[in-house]
């Protein structure tokens, strides 16, 4: 996979000193070590549900500012760990999360990958104090690795059962669909900011990108515009039978000395016109 390129501007150069002062610090193989979570903690959900009376791992570890206020603070972490779902269609999902993740580790490196899963915890962290009456799962977290991938890696394709091609870029336009869907629908509060919380990360590291394009693009399409104009806009022009260049490619045109002003005329006019003069009748060419 080639990676497209991306900007370098304060943000990268911030990024870079904070990699050199805490990059020892990085978490290397964070989706999989993730995703290893994930399995942990649904086995284990499996076991207590088998057995009656025993604890429910998955209500203790999922993050609810409500209980941690109360104290349990370990759900600050914790919520990293519990899967926000246990069907097949998560299994797969969980599948993209450990290939896209180690695709964005390897073309960042570990600390950036690290900063850009960070930024979308703590902002999921501060959703859950602002709605602290319900519980709050990582899965538009893990959307938004979707998105980062998607973008990094515009010309990947997805086999469905191995065999449908999907461009990445479908299933990220079907993320922002879902996006906006959340946005503008009746959902709840929690859901809608959690929305917004997965951007975060995306627009941090590529915000100044998506812009750049977007002028980019902006000034390629005014200068095709001005092409445009300058292709229709003839540069010559015979002033006695309004043929122009347009008309005709291999036609010379030339000026007229003997006329006031600028007068340019065809080669089957320019000794064959009235002269233009200030004051008086118009002369005939000789």
């Amino acid at each position: 996979m080639t990676a497209r390129p991306t900007s370098t501007d304060a943000k990268m150069k911030l990024l870079d000193r904070l990699e050199r002062r805490f990059g020892r610090f990085a978490v290397p193989n964070l989706a999989l070590l993730i995703a290893m979570g994930h399995g942990l903690v649904l086995v284990m959900s499996w076991l207590n549900a088998s057995q009656p009376g025993s604890a429910d791992v998955l209500q203790d570890w999922r993050l609810q500012g409500s209980e941690v206020f109360a104290g349990e603070w370990w759900r600050l972490l914790t919520f990293l760990f519990v899967p926000p779902g246990s069907d097949i269609l998560f299994l797969f999902a969980l599948y993209l999360f450990v290939v896209m993740g180690g695709a964005l580790e390897n073309q960042w490196g570990a600390f950036r990958f690290n900063v850009y899963m960070l930024v979308g915890c703590v902002s999921s962290v501060a959703v859950a104090f602002i709605v602290p009456d319900q519980a709050v799962t990582v899965g538009y977290l893990g959307l938004s690795v979707v998105l980062a991938f998607a973008c990094l890696f515009p010309d990947f394709r997805l086999y469905v059962m191995f065999v449908f091609p999907v461009p990445i870029k479908f299933l990220a336009w079907f993320v922002w669909f879902y996006y906006g869907v959340t946005l503008l629908s009746g959902s709840n509060w929690l859901d809608k900011l959690l929305v917004l919380a997965s951007i975060l990360n995306f627009a941090l590291f590529f915000g100044s990108d998506i812009l750049l394009k977007i002028r980019s693009s902006k000034r390629r399409q005014q200068h095709l515009r001005q092409v445009a104009r300058e292709e229709v806009t003839p540069f010559h022009t015979c002033s006695h039978c309004g043929l122009t260049d347009k008309d005709d490619s291999q036609m010379l045109f030339q000026y007229c000395s003997r006329c006031d002003g600028d007068h340019e005329y065809c080669q089957d006019h320019l000794r064959d016109h009235e002269h233009v003069v200030e004051e008086g009748e118009g002369l005939p060419a000789g």
